[in-house]
């Protein structure tokens, strides 16, 4: 028995050290399979039909010219599986749809899902109407991926705190699996925003980096040596000092002391509004501006100097006016005050649906990594 299930891990192991090779590097032929996995032809051969017949890759044609047998070429069968991604993190939540080459396929808005009875039953309902109307059929989905604005715990199996989804403890893993019958995977949102600028997005090729997002939340994702780093009670990142910056309690605040200036406007409508009468010299308008400017480029400076990434990432509100982010990335860089270079910092790729992005292609990682012996 032991030995059956020794081979059985084998054999997946090298199942995934192909696919991994052909999202890496196909079209790719079987020879250069071989040569690249230091598997057997023979071995590689007996595995590569049954991949194809799972439809994750297909042939695509011949290589090679003149005298001599022709080498098949195989690559991933962009159409063989798709991963579904959603942001729970944002107001609306969004859907993405992504192949198996990690294109995108599909974006919607959901509905606001918040609180246990709606994690439980309608997220379920949301991501299968989602799926329906791209006429895709259920078994195609390969996994699901899910961005959560809160605490998991270590197995990324459970929603151990969430003030926005206003649940605790919650096992959001075995309840979407239950209810779909599809693997579902959970990831913290800004982990996720920060896996997509990896995968696809500004940071991609960078192995240390600091993501910010100051939208309905405010914090930060740390990559440091292509590792995500959680600190030692899973809270790094927490930046309390930007809490006044986030979406809603700016827009509150800004209602609450000019209404005559932002009365029926919703909350990213106020921000918008605010960094406008700012950015024309409106008083007082432009001196808050100027000084939350400060207080982020102080903030943003110091983390530069202490971590020393290839690249700052920042999301959210902040980077949707061109010349206020500029206006930011002068001051942060100016208060770096490096003696070598300044660091890169950029805004975010994927925008507003960076964390969804992140989900799936955090789901897309899982079918195409190298498995190991545990």
């Amino acid at each position: 028995m032991i030995k059956i299930g020794n081979q059985q891990m084998l054999r997946d192991i090298n199942k995934s050290t192909l696919l991994h090779t052909i999202f890496h590097h196909g079209p790719i032929s079987r020879i250069d399979l071989s040569r690249k996995t230091k598997l057997s032809p023979t071995t590689v051969s007996i595995l590569m039909e049954e991949i194809i017949r799972e439809g994750i890759v297909r042939e695509i044609g011949t290589t090679g010219s003149g005298v001599g047998r022709k080498m098949t070429l195989l690559n991933i069968d962009s159409q063989g599986g798709y991963i579904v991604g959603v942001d729970l993190a944002s107001s609306p939540a969004h859907c993405v749809l992504l192949n198996l080459n990690g294109e995108l396929v599909a974006t919607q808005g959901l509905k606001p899902i918040i609180g246990e009875e709606q994690l439980r039953s309608g997220l379920p309902e949301s991501i299968t109407a989602f799926i329906d109307k791209q006429n895709i059929p259920l078994d195609l989905i390969k996994r699901i991926g899910i961005s959560i604005p809160g605490r998991l715990d270590d197995i990324q199996s459970t929603i151990l705190a969430s003030t926005y989804l206003k649940v605790r403890n919650f096992p959001m893993q075995s309840c979407l699996e239950d209810a779909l019958s599809i693997p579902a995977l959970l990831i913290n949102d800004l982990d996720a925003a920060g896996f997509a600028e990896r995968f696809s997005g500004a940071a991609k090729g960078d192995h240390t980096t600091i993501f910010i997002m100051i939208d309905y939340g405010t914090g930060a994702g740390l990559v440091l040596n292509d590792q995500i780093y959680h600190g030692s009670r899973g809270t790094a990142g927490r930046i309390q000092a930007f809490d006044p910056f986030c979406t809603p309690t700016l827009s509150t605040k800004l209602k609450a002391e000019y209404p005559e200036a932002f009365d029926g406007m919703t909350a990213e409508e106020t921000i918008r509004s605010f960094i406008d009468l700012a950015l024309m010299g409106t008083e007082p308008f432009r001196e808050q501006a100027d000084r939350i400017i400060t207080d982020m480029a102080d903030y943003c400076g110091k983390a530069l100097q202490l971590l020393n990434p290839q690249k700052m990432i920042l999301g959210g509100w902040i980077t949707d006016n061109g010349l206020f982010f500029d206006k930011l990335v002068t001051a942060i860089q100016k208060r770096e005050n490096s003696l070598v270079a300044t660091t890169p910092v950029v805004a975010s790729h994927w925008k507003k649906y960076g964390a969804a992005m992140g989900a799936a292609t955090f789901g897309l990682h899982e079918i195409f990594k190298r498995k190991t012996v545990q």
